[in-house]
């Protein structure tokens, strides 16, 4: 479906551009649009394989481990019914770790992994999902993100003075968004909860 309307956008332009005598600029855009589209790539790419790499050394090195008995407290909170010590935990505090450094490429593989670790570990077929597992979607979804590593790389490679200079936004935005994810998640398991005790009476 998607490649339906990127291909529907992509033939409005140009067809837009012909129409109000932007041929020009059209003709341009199409000759270095797919160097720039490199060029982007590769700056990306290298930024994200960098903390890629930290986060596998991180992870071989007992680092995860340790950050995993620093979030416990907190994931046990969130996420009661996920096992301690377990597969699970490990990569959703790898995952809540690379949220929080702003890759968010990094974390969605680990994220897979942690969704696949809980549904072992609580017994979940396939299609369905546990409390846990929609709330830890919340929580990669709406992360927290301290250092967004990708972000800033975007707005260095397009010639931002100054990268920095929306950290505080980011902060309050994803802070505020994690907020209201995390209390919808509380209110609809309170709510389901209250459902299920009645259907039991």
């Amino acid at each position: 479906m998607m490649n339906y309307v990127f291909a529907g956008l992509i033939l409005f332009a140009a067809v837009w551009g012909i129409a109000t005598g932007h041929s020009d600029a059209l003709a341009s855009a199409i000759l270095t649009g797919g160097s720039s589209a490199v060029t982007l790539i590769l700056t990306v790419g290298g930024a994200m394989t960098l903390w890629s790499g930290i986060m596998a050394i991180a992870e071989k090195s007992g680092l995860t481990e340790y950050a995993a008995k620093l979030l416990r407290p907190l994931l046990g909170l969130l996420l009661p019914g996920m096992k301690k010590g377990g597969e699970a935990e490990k990569y959703v505090c790898m995952n809540v770790v690379s949220n929080l450094l702003g890759l968010g490429n990094a974390a969605t593989p680990l994220g897979l992994k942690a969704m696949q670790a809980m549904r072992d570990e609580h017994g979940i077929l396939s299609g369905q999902a546990s409390p846990d597992m929609m709330t830890f979607v919340v929580i990669n979804t709406a992360s927290l993100q301290l250092l967004p590593t990708t972000l800033l790389t975007l707005r260095a490679e397009a010639g931002a003075a100054d990268p920095m200079d929306i950290m505080p936004c980011v902060w309050l935005t994803s802070a505020a968004a994690l907020t209201a994810g995390l209390l919808l998640c509380g209110a609809l398991r309170g709510f389901n909860g209250i459902g299920r005790a009645k259907e039991e009476h």
